[in-house]
């Protein structure tokens, strides 16, 4: 007696491949025949296979059916009953607009003063970039198995099979590879990975195998495969068509034994647009020329970003309808800064970037100077800048970037990047590369930080409810521990090229210290015994865990050193998942509590003779910058490109207000009032001059945006402002409500923000007026800017503009300001001399 029942779909996108899988990854756990009814189509699908299900077309409200035939069909009928009716609703979401990252900046006022053609996408790594736009094609696989020779039938089943093997194992890596937070990607990769190893796929693919080559073999099944998506009524379930391309180009691929697209060669500068880009695709481009990227999809822990950020090659990615909104363009600007793609600028965008690329340039040789020097304060207290690297090829680009070790060297990419674990002579040869690289600079060599939450698919580790809390790093290396012993015997051969750090992630107890030490011990008697070179090595942890703290003593014999992962730490001792966003606000370093959680764990590793070192946001961010140097950290670990400015900011601080500033963040209440201190602190270590001759520019702006612009950016140069960008942001709120041109040929923008760090008076001279307020006869010659922070409570601002317009009302004051007939430098100091003579003594 068979069993059924009937329900309605309640799935906006109908059962694509995702909830389809997830039917099937249910009824397979049972022995008895399912079968799934589209009852509004009258179509059957066997509920066992994901494209079977996909087949049955079934879109929002259609009438389903389940049947159960067998011996087990209660306890299967059960089963199903319970996830349709409490689950199945759940299993997919509607689709939402595309959305940019939390941290997308809007337009500048001056490039959208510039009335650009544009779209906006996610930024993977940050510049600019201007070029051809040059796209990767995707494949036609009728056109080229035409192309292609005949082959028998039996060798085109040999193929199909050899190549869907080798299929599945890609896609087991691939999702290996993904960051379990982009659960888009990772239900997507699922997916395909069911559906490559579904059995009407192999079916429908053999089934072709008398066509004349296998390449026409999976064109045809392609097709076929494809068919009832592309008929279905639903337009999503069509898009979804693309899903069977993408597995059927890659299988394509993995036959023919090499990739199907023709190289493309960059003739000029040029913005290459791809669905995906591998790492070696990326190696193959002239870097001279490529310019930036645009792709449909990548993580931020893609190899082909990671390795496009160590080649400074702007990436964006999420835009949507781009070859529609790119085609017939000749030009586009690839701005990965404010994230956004603009097609054939025109003469007023290339200036705006012509700006943008000159501020770059100026701040870049401001900060030449601190990319040689090692980090130290003011008063003489040294703080090291490490860099943090995720594979092997980025560390000699680290230290030119002034890097004075490696304090991170996530080896977890090495074994993602494989479907199977890489060799200890693979592991050796990578690490080796490294240790050439810093030249007896310090290197920290995270070991194997996998599981949980960062599965490996070729290690088969258990799904689980809390993959953070899970079964990951330290945790897992006794049940893997032949793989853990090549990882460390690979370290340990070689420190024969130079010392080496081996760093344990995610220790929470004595014993896993105790267990690893004895084991790198272990390893290095065995390599010795081989003879093997070993040099020297030391070990040490990571403290992600709130419990190290109080164990750090206790384990002080065994290891040399610790440094703190301020991501996980923070999330753990606020018991606050950072993926979260509805409880985004708790994850927050700046928080009192933890602050005096850190500095305690400071105080007991500095007791217990530790070095101690900072990896994470945390580590970059320049608020938290004076409370690690009074907590005592020997090393900060952060992002290549941001270690001249970190060194900058570190050489201005005097180390004892430091200390000072710490006792007074922990006793505060909440991190926004940290934030407050923190920012008023800083403007106190550095005072520069309300008026200095650097803030006088000579320009040939031909309108006032330009000004506002130049006189901004110089700002930002000067380390005056925060973002340029904000403070002009500033200038023209204000300018919206109050008339800022005084006549007499001057202008006195002005403007009271947060961005701004240090109060000032910018002073442009113009080569030619021009007209300010879009009024034909009120032209300016003459500039003057008040940039004032919010923190100032004293009314400077108004103070200054106030005195200035009286002063502007004498003939001869205008007449040396606005003098033309002298040098640059004779009319700067002039400039400066006036305006001290005029308004030093209320402001001093």
């Amino acid at each position: 007696m068979t069993r059924q029942f009937e329900f309605k779909n309640e799935l906006v996108n109908g059962i694509h491949a995702r909830p389809a899988a997830e039917i099937e990854s249910r009824t397979k756990a049972f022995q008895c025949q399912i079968s799934l009814v589209n009852r509004t189509k009258g179509i059957t699908a066997n509920a066992k296979s994901v494209l079977s299900l996909i087949g049955v077309d079934a879109v929002l409200d259609d009438v389903c059916q389940f049947i159960f035939d067998g011996k087990d069909e209660l306890a299967a009928f059960e089963h199903i009953y319970h996830f349709i009716t409490q689950e199945f609703s759940y299993c997919d979401e509607p689709i939402e607009p595309i959305e940019l990252n939390d941290s997308l900046l809007s337009l500048p006022v001056s490039l959208k003063a510039s009335n650009p053609c544009y779209v906006r996408g996610s930024i993977a790594s940050k510049g600019i970039g201007q070029g051809k736009p040059i796209i990767c094609s995707q494949i036609n696989l009728h056109q080229l198995a035409d192309e292609a020779e005949q082959q028998l039938s039996e060798t085109v089943t040999d193929h199909l099979l050899v190549g869907l093997e080798k299929l599945q194992q890609q896609l087991f890596s691939a999702l290996a590879a993904v960051d379990s937070k982009a659960k888009e990607e990772l239900a997507i990769l699922q997916a395909h990975l069911q559906i490559a190893d579904d059995t009407v796929f192999s079916e429908t693919l053999l089934k072709h195998a008398k066509q004349t080559n296998t390449l026409k073999a999976i064109a045809v099944a392609a097709d076929e495969l494809k068919a009832p998506l592309l008929n279905s009524q639903s337009s999503y379930m069509k898009e979804r068509a693309l899903d069977i391309e993408d597995l059927c180009t890659q299988l394509a691929c993995l036959v023919v034994g090499e990739s199907l697209k023709k190289p493309v060669v960059l003739t000029s500068n040029s913005i290459v647009i791809a669905e995906n880009l591998t790492p070696s695709e990326l190696l193959g481009f002239d870097k001279s020329l490529l310019k930036g990227i645009i792709l449909a999809h990548a993580g931020q822990t893609s190899h082909t970003v990671i390795l496009a950020r160590s080649f400074g090659i702007p990436v964006l990615t999420g835009i949507e309808n781009l070859q529609s909104f790119i085609y017939g363009s000749e030009w586009v600007v690839l701005d990965a800064q404010y994230g956004c793609l603009i097609r054939e600028p025109d003469h007023s965008v290339t200036e705006f970037y012509k700006l943008e690329a000159r501020k770059c340039v100026a701040k870049n040789d401001l900060l030449a100077p601190f990319m040689t020097t090692k980090g130290i304060t003011k008063d003489g207290q040294s703080m090291a800048l490490y860099a943090n690297i995720a594979v092997g090829l980025e560390a000699e680009i680290a230290f030119s970037r002034g890097a004075e070790g490696i304090g991170l060297f996530r080896t977890e990419m090495l074994f993602m990047d494989h479907p199977q674990a890489p060799t200890e002579q693979e592991q050796f040869e990578i690490y080796s590369e490294v240790v050439k690289a810093a030249n007896g600079k310090q290197v920290i060599i995270r070991t194997l930080d996998i599981g949980g939450d960062k599965p490996l698919a070729y290690l088969e580790l258990p799904q689980e409810e809390n993959p953070f809390l899970g079964y990951r790093a330290v945790r897992m290396y006794p049940q893997y521990q032949a793989m853990i012993e090549s990882q460390l015997r690979a370290l340990l051969r070689a420190t024969a090229l130079g010392d080496i750090d081996i760093m344990i992630p995610m220790v929470s107890c004595v014993e896993e210290v105790k267990w690893i030490y004895q084991l790198c011990h272990q390893c290095a008697e065995q390599l010795t015994m081989e003879g093997q070179s070993i040099g020297k090595w030391r070990l040490g942890i990571m403290v992600e865990v709130p419990s190290a703290l109080y164990f750090l003593e206790k384990i002080s014999s065994w290891i040399d050193f610790v440094s703190i992962g301020s991501n996980d730490l923070t999330q753990y001792f606020m018991a606050c998942d950072r993926g979260n966003t509805k409880i985004k606000s708790l994850y927050d370093s700046l928080n009192p509590g933890f602050i005096a959680f850190l500095r305690d764990i400071a105080v007991t590793a500095k007791r217990s003779g530790l070095e101690l070192g900072i990896c994470g946001e945390m580590a970059s961010d320049r608020r938290a910058l004076p409370l690690l140097l009074a907590m005592g950290f020997d090393e900060i670990s952060l992002s290549s490109p941001n270690i001249a400015m970190l060194r900058s900011q570190l050489h201005i601080l005097d180390s004892e207000a430091c200390q000072c500033l710490l006792v007074e963040m922990v006793s505060k209440e909440t991190a926004d009032e940290v934030r407050e201190c923190i920012d008023a602190f800083w403007q106190q270590q550095s005072q520069p001059e309300i008026l200095d001759e650097r803030l006088v520019i000579h320009c040939e702006a031909k309108d006032k945006t330009s000004v506002i612009k130049m006189l901004t950016d110089n700002l930002e140069i000067q380390g005056r402002v925060i973002r340029g960008d904000a403070a002009e942001q500033a200038i023209w709120d204000r300018e919206e409500i109050f008339a800022t041109s005084l006549g007499f040929g001057v202008a006195i923008p002005h403007c009271k923000s947060e961005y701004v760090t240090h109060n000032s008076i910018s002073i442009a001279h113009l080569s030619e007026p021009i007209v300010w307020n879009d009024v034909e006869n009120e032209c300016v010659s003459t500039v003057i800017m008040l940039t004032m922070s919010s923190h100032d409570k004293g009314g400077t601002h108004m103070s200054i503009f106030s005195k200035l317009a009286r002063k502007l009302m004498h003939r001869d004051f205008r007449q040396q300001l606005m003098q033309t007939d002298m040098e640059e430098t004779e009319k700067t100091e002039q400039t400066m001399e006036l305006l001290r003579v005029c308004l030093f003594k209320e402001i001093a």
